[in-house]
């Protein structure tokens, strides 16, 4: 979980590499958890809600009928305050942009949420909304929240899981490790750290917001998700009965029990458990199921993606709904991005060879890739803007026309260039450059400098 100097040394050899050792769980001994009931929820579960829609609930404030300029250029508005390195999302909220930040996701100290509002001045458009840094406590084992890969709008509040806390949890709930969720109040405000040593906010109040949830059993937090009227969390585990830091270490998710207080174990990846370390992680709907990206840390994984789809009507997931889906050649691919749109389900992942490949399914069975005239192109997300479809990658933006036979790519906007090179690198499979729209404006979070651009004719 927190990178050991070994590792530290070894992982200046290859980018992946680094991403993966520098989020290995400690191989030193720990203390044990005290076994938990942690296999199921126990409270009777709430009537099957109105079918979902694709997605993940997220907002967008551009009109139906907006056209996307056939020509755009990029232009800096300000970096986001925290003083880190990548922007590796950004959420509509209230008519401001939360976004969220990283130095090196699982493997160094960093982690805030940051708001901008368009409509505020240029002195107060940028504020911190929750600051997991914890400036001044002891650095050892990691004295910081070690990146926010996620911002979710659900059911009018925000939640941010904690991709990797602070010394593998403080021992809220039990004397294993365990992961964060931090929820906002109504209006996006988060409780801030508590108390001169900065501990994890107090648990959400009694309407479930506005503090840290915790979820035993959880080592990585990686996103939200809300599916047939409950909220799951997808991690990488200690699953129940088994002693914390010893053992398989399997991806799942975490079912938030009433109140959002506590979360328990629902399912997990791979099943029957294996020795190893995977983790399932960013996640969205489509047809009735959740689509959940895996990462192996060897590099054994041969499938590329995890589909949950309970029967109809079914409102508690069971591991007989859990299976494995591969659609690349080898296997193993990293999820950058899922994207629903209009039936279609859009996927852009690593694959074991290098390549970034923007996909798209009718059935979430199939894929097709679509292809970028240099096929060195790195994408990184795409949102709907109006009548079309835009793709943010390494190189710039670009315009997706697309039907059921065919695809095509036009660039619309070239990357502007910084310092380290282009702004949106695709360098960080767990931090790829996001891309938001608010008030029929487009915005893009860089991974150099954490600078936030929006496109103007």
């Amino acid at each position: 979980m927190r990178a050991t100097l070994v590792h530290t040394v070894l992982c200046t050899i290859a980018l992946s590499a680094c991403q993966q050792a520098t989020a290995q769980p400690h191989a030193q001994h720990r203390p044990d958890a005290t076994p938990s009931n942690d296999a199921g929820p126990s409270t009777p579960q709430p009537q099957a809600a109105a079918p979902e829609l694709d997605g993940n609930d997220d907002e967008s404030t551009a009109n139906s009928h907006a056209v996307l300029p056939a020509h755009l250029r990029f232009e800096r508005v300000g970096r986001a305050p925290g003083g880190l390195q990548r922007i590796c999302d950004l959420r509509v909220f209230h008519g401001a942009l939360y976004v969220a930040l990283a130095n090196q996701p699982l493997g160094s100290d960093g982690a805030v949420i940051a708001r901008y509002d368009p409509n505020a001045t240029t002195r107060t458009a940028w504020s911190l909304a929750f600051d997991w840094n914890r400036p001044g406590q002891p650095t050892r084992g990691g004295g910081g929240g070690q990146g926010f890969l996620r911002v979710r709008a659900i059911d009018g509040v925000l939640y941010v899981p904690d991709a990797d806390p602070p010394y593998n949890g403080f021992g809220l709930a039990d004397r294993g490790t365990e992961g964060y969720v931090f929820v906002s109040d109504r209006q996006g405000q988060f409780a801030p750290a508590r108390g001169p040593t900065l501990r994890p906010p107090r648990s959400p109040d009694a309407d479930g917001t506005h503090g840290a949830a915790v979820l035993p059993r959880a080592y990585h937090v990686l996103d939200v998700l809300r599916f047939r009227g409950q909220i799951y969390a997808s991690t990488g585990s200690v699953p129940p009965r088994e002693r914390a830091w010893v053992g398989p270490s399997p991806g799942a998710l975490h079912l938030a029990q009433p109140q959002g207080r506590r979360w328990t174990f629902a399912v997990d990846y791979p099943h029957p458990w294996r020795d190893g370390v995977w983790r399932l992680t960013f996640m969205t709907r489509f047809r009735g199921a959740i689509y959940a990206g895996i990462q192996d840390y060897d590099g054994r994984e041969p499938n590329d993606m995890v589909v949950i789809a309970p029967p109809v009507g079914v409102t508690t997931l069971a591991q007989e709904h859990v299976r494995a889906l591969r659609v690349t050649p080898h296997g193993g691919a990293l999820t950058l991005r899922w994207f629903a749109d209009r039936g279609r389900l859009f996927w852009i992942a690593r694959e074991q060879t290098g390549h970034v490949a923007l996909r798209v399914s009718d059935d979430g069975e199939s894929f097709r890739e679509i292809p970028f005239a240099d096929p060195n192109e790195r994408p990184s997300d795409i949102v709907r803007y109006g009548d079309s479809l835009a793709v943010l990658a390494e190189s710039g933006l670009y315009r997706l026309d697309i039907s059921n036979t065919n695809a095509s790519l036009t660039r619309i906007a070239e990357s502007p260039t910084v310092t380290r090179g282009r702004a949106f690198r695709v360098n960080d499979y767990f931090c790829a450059p996001p891309l938001a729209v608010l008030h029929d404006v487009l915005y893009a979070g860089s991974s150099q400098g954490a600078a936030l651009y929006r496109l103007t004719p």
